[in-house]
């Protein structure tokens, strides 16, 4: 029997991870690549990229180069790591976007190959808290009626 995902007793957290917020398409990871912040850590890199289109919706993207992580087994394990700290971390991010303000594409990218759960996970919500408190500060400068500059928005 399936539960009921609109009864009080589901009022925790969601921590699903639909394909619509996963970042698809080479034209958006090339947008990425050509201009976005940077945030780094021990072993991931996070670029993001803010858009004044809502349209562009919440997306990240989980990637494993090529150059740093040789064998194919190696990467998919460590995107498949990302997607999953990412999913239970996304509450950091996820609520800023019920208002619809702006769009938002972010990108994980991974350093080394021998990477755990625990380690992503560890250098994940510090990048997501920092940039959290980014969004925070070009959400309140819009709130005020402050045209945001466009170093606001990458």
């Amino acid at each position: 029997m399936k539960k009921d995902r609109n009864s009080p007793q589901s009022s925790k957290t969601d921590f699903s991870l639909p394909r619509s917020k996963i970042l698809r398409g080479q034209k958006n990871f090339k947008r990425l690549f050509e201009k976005s912040t940077v945030l780094n850590s021990d072993s991931i890199q996070f670029r993001y990229r803010i858009y004044p289109d809502s349209n562009e919706g919440c997306q990240i993207g989980f990637a494993a180069p090529k150059k740093k992580i040789s064998k194919a087994v190696q990467r998919n394990r460590v995107k498949r790591i990302l997607r999953e700290v990412y999913r239970h971390q996304q509450a950091h991010l996820t609520d800023l976007f019920d208002q619809k303000t702006f769009g938002f594409h972010g990108l994980f990218l991974a350093n080394r190959p021998d990477l755990s759960y625990h380690s992503i996970e560890a250098d994940m919500i510090p990048i997501l808290q920092k940039t959290r408190k980014r969004l925070l500060r070009i959400n309140t400068k819009r709130d005020r009626n402050d045209l945001p500059s466009t170093e606001d928005f990458n």
